[in-house]
């Protein structure tokens, strides 16, 4: 609204416009990571692709130039069983945690390599999203998925556990690896959708 009823301030209100704007968008994400982790949504699920929820991630949570990303996503894959948006959300949660392992400041990074690939194993689809950035440090493994707890500068330590509850209220679950130096590797097992066969009808007797 400032901006709207001020289109020739000078630079300096444009600067402080523009730290107002950016605060309002934090404050936003933490309120809203904070319902998310307060509430289990209501969910639901339809029978989608995972190679269209990674493309949709990829549009919502756009990656930076800087960062080299490698997709291999089998085409015939089976498709999946949850819910598009949260999924999605969590998709987008791991993706910017990665790009922000490797190097990014201030939401532009300095580089990387960012892969997504994809598995069946048994009646889960297995989503791997790899980087090669500053990895985690043994003693915060243990912690990665405790509300709160965060390394970060900013935010507020909510993304991990608000996608590790999504992730399981869908039937799913999260691993993660990770070597200090070398990178971390976080794997997304959702299921996969299966068809229940109808049952013939008993032919008559004669």
């Amino acid at each position: 609204y400032l901006k709207l009823i001020q289109p020739d301030a000078d630079d300096k209100i444009k600067q402080y416009l523009g730290i107002l704007d950016e605060e309002v968008h934090n404050s936003e994400k933490i309120i809203a990571d904070l319902l998310d982790f307060a509430r289990i949504k209501s969910i639901d699920r339809e029978v989608v692709s995972v190679s269209e929820l990674i493309r949709q991630t990829l549009e919502r949570f756009p990656v930076p130039p800087s960062v080299k990303v490698t997709l291999e996503i089998p085409t015939d894959l089976p498709q999946i069983f949850v819910d598009p948006r949260q999924t999605i959300q969590v998709f987008g949660n791991l993706t910017v945690n990665a790009c922000q392992a490797m190097g990014s400041t201030n939401g532009v990074s300095n580089g990387g390599q960012l892969s997504l690939y994809t598995s069946v194993q048994n009646d889960m689809i297995k989503v791997t999203i790899k980087d090669n950035g500053m990895g985690i440090p043994l003693e915060n493994m243990k912690k990665l998925f405790e509300p709160l707890f965060t390394t970060k500068t900013k935010g507020i330590g909510l993304g991990l556990p608000v996608s590790q509850k999504l992730v399981e209220a869908n039937g799913g679950r999260i691993e993660v690896e990770s070597e200090p130096g070398k990178g971390s590797m976080f794997s997304v097992y959702l299921p996969i959708y299966e068809v229940v066969p109808v049952p013939a009808r008993d032919k008559e007797s004669k």
